[in-house]
């Protein structure tokens, strides 16, 4: 890291990526992990939100990048409670609660799987 007459620090674009990526995986909060990391939490989310822009926009005619990852799943039946919780990237989810729910269920797992172009 660099510093400027002021005493700023400078992060190479490499070192502002892997504190992102860093973030994105570690399940805090945005001024918890800034604190942590010593950077001012205005310039992490700075970061965050230039990194969402630029992946949003990415290069004409590709997919757009896909964070879903499926994990096998065993059903057990407890009581009468027959439900599926499923969870996606970013704190959604959804419930099946009846066997006519699954089909739907599996072309939105597979719609998302493979999004359309940007």
């Amino acid at each position: 890291m660099k510093s400027d007459v002021r005493g700023r620090l400078h992060y190479s674009k490499e070192q502002k990526s892997a504190l992102v990526k860093a973030f994105e995986s570690s399940g805090l909060s945005g001024p918890r992990f800034a604190a942590l990391h010593g950077v001012k939490y205005q310039t992490l989310a700075n970061w965050i939100q230039k990194r969402k822009r630029t992946t949003a926009l990415g290069p004409p005619g590709l997919p757009c990048p896909a964070f879903l990852s499926l994990i096998p799943a065993e059903l057990e039946a407890v009581g009468d409670c027959r439900a599926m919780e499923v969870l996606l990237p970013g704190g959604a989810k959804f419930v099946i609660t009846a066997p006519e729910q699954v089909q739907l269920a599996a072309s939105l797992i597979r719609a998302l799987e493979n999004p359309r172009t940007c």
